[in-house]
């Protein structure tokens, strides 16, 4: 399945730089989601999370408790957003490494790797995402461009 290799390979390649919050806020803006390899993916969200807290306590007067509750979710998104890039990118790599080795199955629409079962949607990969306007974590499948 030299079409599921093509797609994972993006998504595991080395990050030359970091994301600028400029970067990031241009895609988010334009298009709703990051995309590019993991290791830029998931620091980006990151950014965006901190941007979108220090926003939202220079724009409104918050009481004390309003901050603190601002700064414990900003503090909850990023752990989350750690926890889902490690889970992700060992997925991602299990995928890529029986694929490269010819260890996986494909029943129907499901890739199987050994020890591991990954879903995948009939219309292919997806990425890992997640959706501002549904302000929710449990919004983690879309289907994928060319990268995840």
């Amino acid at each position: 399945m030299n079409k599921i290799k093509q797609r994972l390979e993006p998504a595991l390649r080395p990050v030359e730089k970091p994301p600028t919050p400029g970067e990031v806020l241009e895609q988010v803006s334009r298009h709703g989601v990051l995309r590019g390899p993991v290791d830029w993916v998931f620091p980006g969200w990151m950014l965006y999370v901190e941007y979108a807290v220090q926003k939202i306590a220079e724009t409104f007067p918050l009481s004390e408790e309003e901050r603190r509750q601002l700064l414990d979710f900003r503090d909850t998104m990023t752990r989350l957003l750690r926890e889902a890039w490690t889970q992700t990118k060992e997925k991602l790599t299990a995928l890529y490494k029986a694929v490269a080795e010819g260890t996986y199955r494909v029943e129907g629409n499901k890739l199987y790797a050994p020890g591991r079962d990954v879903d995948r949607c009939k219309r292919g990969l997806r990425s890992t995402y997640y959706d501002p306007r549904r302000k929710r974590l449990g919004a983690f499948s879309r289907p994928a461009e060319a990268s995840a």
